[in-house]
């Protein structure tokens, strides 16, 4: 998989995301490489620059709570054989920041030719909601038939995101910054939403 041409997504999004603690990821299940940004690599006590360039998804695995490793991979195994929404809840232990909530969102699509298995999304911190919200207003996190609107809408546009693989090569960049930049506005809504 080349990823020099699948990371430019990565570092054409605004550096507000780094302030928003909104990150993005890129998962290759099939060849074991996780390539994300410098928001998710602090979230994952990771190096940036090791993030960027791809890691195996057990470096990843590693900051994730062994308590929550369970759901979190009940939740990878739904979307590994067949591709769809990933949604996942989940603490990780940063060096930096101590025990963190992440809630990981994403689609993962299986090539029929293939076989390759990739999903793209988004990380949020959510720690400050989830200690301040009370536990019934946290119906948020949780994924149900008929998603909220916000949710839709993300899913929407990493549906976009991925279908940019089959324009022309010429029109990708421009598009390329569009479909980046809502995705981080939709990431950076989600997120203030919890702040609420």
């Amino acid at each position: 998989m080349p990823y020099d041409t699948r990371r430019y997504w990565l570092g054409s999004l605004p550096d507000a995301l780094i302030a928003s603690q909104v990150g993005i990821w890129e998962t290759d299940l099939s060849n074991d490489r996780t390539v994300a940004d410098a928001v998710t690599a602090t979230l994952f006590n990771l190096d940036s620059m090791q993030a960027a360039h791809g890691l195996p998804l057990a470096a990843y695995v590693e900051a994730i709570l062994p308590a929550d490793r369970e759901a979190f991979f009940a939740s990878l195994d739904r979307v590994s054989e067949h591709g769809g929404v990933f949604v996942g809840e989940y603490r990780v232990c940063s060096a930096a920041s101590g025990v963190q909530w992440v809630l990981a969102r994403g689609h993962f699509e299986r090539d029929d030719q293939t076989g390759e298995v990739v999903g793209r999304g988004i990380v949020v911190n959510t720690t400050e909601s989830k200690l301040n919200w009370p536990a019934e207003d946290r119906t948020f996190f949780v994924l149900h038939k008929k998603e909220p609107p916000l949710e839709r809408l993300a899913s929407y546009v990493l549906q976009a995101r991925r279908t940019l693989d089959d324009v022309a090569e010429h029109e990708k960049p421009a598009l390329r910054l569009a479909v980046d930049a809502l995705l981080w506005a939709v990431g950076r809504a989600i997120a203030k939403r919890g702040q609420l």
